[in-house]
């Protein structure tokens, strides 16, 4: 994901505004190629100098342009004044001042400063470059945008580590992908391919539209959110309060490790995924999917589905587990389900909408089928264990009817909404 500024726009505004060495090599001349009028004041020591009306300064392929210049001896530091123009090469600063003090060492644009090169645009309010940390830092509404767009308060680049951060409403929006994320903080070291989000960071990220099904958003929220690269594959890791959303699928747990290229996610600490009126409990909860659409779901250890079927009832829960339990999906509907290893079942009957008690069974293997997201049939394959309770038993009771594994949550994710303009309009 190509995010923040290209790294080229950064270093050379750091060459044309910071110092007037280059890394590694002697001092290159400053010379002044024209100003309208020179005004000097002063010792030479320590007075002043001021250039007047086009002015125009060239150092090595640097380019500096400006209405007005004025070199402080005394104080060690030379300020630009109106239409301040940087150029090297292809690439363009314009601010409408910049200050560089010799004794700290740090250019400053305190009025405005837009950069660009390459097809890519960075503007802020304010810029300020070290030329001993090697450190530029954009602040205030900054935008960049290139393939993507982002947008923060504040946007660091350190020039030696080849790093990037951004604070503060930081939204990046990538159409190519069809992402939005936005966070309190995002980390980015392009040459590790490794990029952090973090302070309620979210991701909406939806598919493309086919002939037959209309496009759908995958949700993702958590404390942290990491993307790197492992080998040929991209890795996401999603940590604390993790939630996830798409179409009619949820799901919470405290921490996430998904592989898009291999179309499979793992969901650790107590997770729990909703489909439909359906809830999956499990030690560990595996997803697999195709092209962006869930395929299966398996639930290990531990594993429980639990079915609110009996909206007239909602105390009536189906109940199925098992050490492993697995889940078929199809266009986003649970289709079947097998569990396996000491599976129990507790299934509520009815006929005709009126209740005619419950059976309870256990057995190595169990199969269900569903139809429209209900259970329509079950099969019950080696050692089958069973019993059925009456209606009467059952009338008011319901509640006393749970397998060990029984959980139920009431907290179920929705998506947030998109961020709001600017951001979400440039995404139309």
């Amino acid at each position: 994901m190509r995010l923040f500024l290209l790294s080229c726009a950064i270093l050379t505004w750091s060459l044309a505004v910071g110092t007037a060495q280059e890394r590694d090599g002697p001092a290159l001349p400053i010379i002044l190629e024209h100003a309208d009028s020179i005004v000097g004041s002063g010792p030479i020591e320590s007075g002043t100098r001021e250039f007047l009306g086009h002015v125009r300064f060239s150092q090595g392929n640097v380019t500096v342009e400006c209405d007005r210049a004025i070199h402080n001896v005394s104080a060690n530091s030379v300020d630009l004044y109106t239409n301040v123009n940087v150029t090297q090469g292809g690439l363009h600063l314009k601010a409408p001042l910049v200050t560089y003090n010799g004794n700290t060492n740090i250019a400053v644009a305190s009025r405005g400063v837009v950069v660009r090169d390459k097809g890519a645009t960075i503007q802020a309010r304010s810029a300020s470059y070290s030329t001993v940390s090697h450190i530029v830092v954009f602040r205030d509404s900054v935008v960049a945008r290139d393939s993507t767009r982002l947008w923060a308060d504040t946007l660091v680049y350190d020039r030696d580590e080849d790093t990037t951060s951004a604070r503060g409403s930081v939204v990046i929006i990538d159409t190519a992908e069809r992402l939005v994320t936005r966070s309190s903080y995002a980390f980015r070291n392009p040459s590790e391919q490794y990029l952090r989000l973090r302070g309620d960071a979210q991701v909406w990220q939806w598919s493309a539209p086919t002939a037959t099904e209309s496009s759908d958003t995958l949700y993702l929220s958590a404390d942290e959110i990491v993307s790197m690269q492992t080998g040929v594959a991209t890795i996401y890791q999603a940590r604390w309060h993790v939630v996830m959303t798409r179409a009619s699928v949820a799901a919470r747990c405290d921490s996430l490790v998904a592989d898009r290229a291999a179309g499979r996610s793992e969901l650790y600490g107590t997770p729990v995924v909703w489909a439909d009126s359906m809830q999956l409990h499990a030690d560990t909860i595996i997803a697999y999917g195709e092209e962006d659409a869930l395929t299966s779901v398996v639930g290990r250890g531990w594993a429980i589905l639990v079915a609110q079927t009996d909206s007239l009832r909602p105390d009536r829960m189906d109940q199925i587990a098992g050490q492993r339990v697995t889940l078929s999906i199809e266009h986003d509907t649970l289709r079947s389900l097998e569990a396996l290893g000491d599976a129990q079942s507790i299934t509520f009957r009815a006929e005709d909408q009126r209740p005619e008690g419950l059976a309870k069974v256990a057995s190595d293997t169990i199969r269900v089928l569903f139809e429209k997201g209900q259970l329509t049939d079950v099969v019950w394959l080696g050692g089958v264990e069973g019993e059925h309770h009456p209606e009467p038993v059952v009338a008011g009771r319901e509640d006393t009817y749970r397998l060990p594994q029984f959980r139920w949550r009431m907290d179920r994710p929705k998506a947030n909404a998109l961020p709001t303009a600017p951001a979400f309009r440039q995404l139309k």
